[in-house]
């Protein structure tokens, strides 16, 4: 199951990045935040530690896009 969420965490940031890129940015955030959570179980797992640290930041620097957008 892990293995699936990582393929498609990595389908999910590269259509985040179109979409932040040339329609809405909250949106393309929105994307951003499911796919790099969609990953996170399977780099705990494999005890990917740089990568669950570098997801994290990413995800804590996405928030105040998500949380603001009205």
């Amino acid at each position: 199951m892990e293995s699936k969420a990582r393929i498609l965490s990595s389908i999910t940031v590269i259509f985040a990045f179109y979409i932040t890129m040339y329609h809405d940015t909250v949106v393309g955030a929105r994307l951003y935040m499911i796919g790099n959570t969609l990953a996170l179980p399977y780099m705990i797992k494999n005890k990917c530690w740089d990568v669950v640290v570098l997801i994290v930041f990413l995800i804590i620097m996405g928030l105040p896009k998500v949380i603001g957008a009205h």
